[in-house]
């Protein structure tokens, strides 16, 4: 399946609770993100995804598993400018989202996330669902620094 109308498509958005995300979709296999508000600000990170069509050209799913044991999987309606987000937060970066700040490309945030998924057990999460507002929908990775499609994740 064609995923061209979402590949290499960068999205700036507020979820309704007024957190404040950006993402660029390098590939079909891999995300590039940022926060910038609510618990989370200050997390800059990438991974590796999987990416499926639910409607030709307009809405897709995007899904990952992240260091920390955090499950995310976000629904992007294109044409409605809207995201419908399920994450799974393990109890390490729920409990502690300031160890969970930094960037992956340093190699202390990359541990310290890593350390945050052995917190709790698997099934004791924070599961949130949340809606946003796409502010802004635009080609490339605009500000986002760039990682190789073979960076490892996890």
């Amino acid at each position: 399946m064609p995923l061209s109308d979402i590949v290499n498509k960068h999205l700036a958005y507020t979820y309704d609770n007024g957190w404040k995300y950006e993402f660029w979709l390098k590939s079909e296999k891999r995300i590039v993100y940022k926060i910038h508000g609510g618990p989370m600000s200050g997390r800059s990170n990438y991974q590796t995804c999987a990416v499926q069509e639910v409607r030709s050209g307009e809405i897709y799913q995007i899904s990952w598993v992240e260091e920390t044991g955090t499950v995310v999987s976000i629904i992007v309606d294109l044409a409605q400018k809207r995201i419908t987000t399920y994450m799974a937060f393990s109890r390490g970066h729920w409990d502690f989202p300031e160890k969970a700040h930094g960037d992956k490309r340093n190699p202390e945030d990359f541990a310290r996330w890593r350390e945050l998924a052995s917190v709790g057990k698997n099934t004791d999460r924070e599961v949130l669902p949340e809606q946003a507002t796409i502010d802004e929908i635009f080609e490339g990775r605009g500000d986002l620094e760039d990682i190789d499609e073979d960076a490892p994740t996890i």
